[in-house]
């Protein structure tokens, strides 16, 4: 697969899950600050050059999938969403393989407070080892997305299964530590509703 593969690199936003911990409600589609969750991250990124930028969803018709399509995403079905987000991982390796990229970035659609910067600080660890180790970022001594994998882990992550995703892989990764409160992920309606609170004050 090295041989073969280019410099380009693919982002892929994981937007799949089934949101367990938050209801019947689609979490992606909740109103975070007066706008979907969905579009927080999204934005985020396509503010940032990537070769390749897909969305995996579990539908095509999303609420979010209009507004995901004018910010520059190509949408990616993955109709095994409901087994777990390995699958999600799975379906973007897959993809990054058939489409010969050097490295794949994973993010997750439910963080809305990911900074460009940060994602430009794993780039450059990701090229200052030579594009050949896993990157991830951390909060303390935990490594978790965003995180970029060079195209030697394809094969690996096309292989996970379960619903923990690439997090036994990303414990070999290098750690880039990000901005306090900045890997927050929305998973219950009580953290939205904080969120929302916190921005009331400011």
């Amino acid at each position: 697969m090295n041989e073969t593969a280019s410099d380009g690199i693919m982002l892929a936003l994981l937007a799949a899950g089934q949101s367990r911990r938050f209801g019947d409600e689609d979490k992606l589609t909740a109103l975070l600050h007066d706008r979907m969750l969905g579009f927080h991250a999204a934005d985020t990124l396509t503010r940032l050059a990537f070769d390749h930028r897909i969305i995996i969803t579990s539908d095509l018709d999303h609420p979010c999938a209009t507004g995901w399509r004018q910010m520059g995403y190509e949408i990616i079905v993955n109709d095994q969403a409901a087994e777990g987000q390995a699958t999600s991982v799975r379906c973007a390796a897959q993809l990054a393989a058939e489409r010969r990229v050097g490295a794949l970035y994973i993010c997750l659609a439910d963080m809305p407070y990911i900074k460009r910067q940060h994602i430009r600080n794993l780039s450059q660890a990701f090229e200052n080892r030579d594009r050949k180790a896993i990157v991830g970022s951390g909060d303390d001594d935990k490594i978790m997305p965003p995180a970029i994998f060079p195209s030697s882990q394809f094969s690996a992550l096309q292989n996970l299964g379960g619903d923990q995703g690439a997090r036994k892989l990303l414990q070999t990764a290098h750690l880039v530590s990000a901005p306090e409160g900045s890997l927050l992920d929305i998973d219950t309606p009580e953290i939205l509703a904080i969120e929302n609170r916190e921005e009331i004050r400011r």
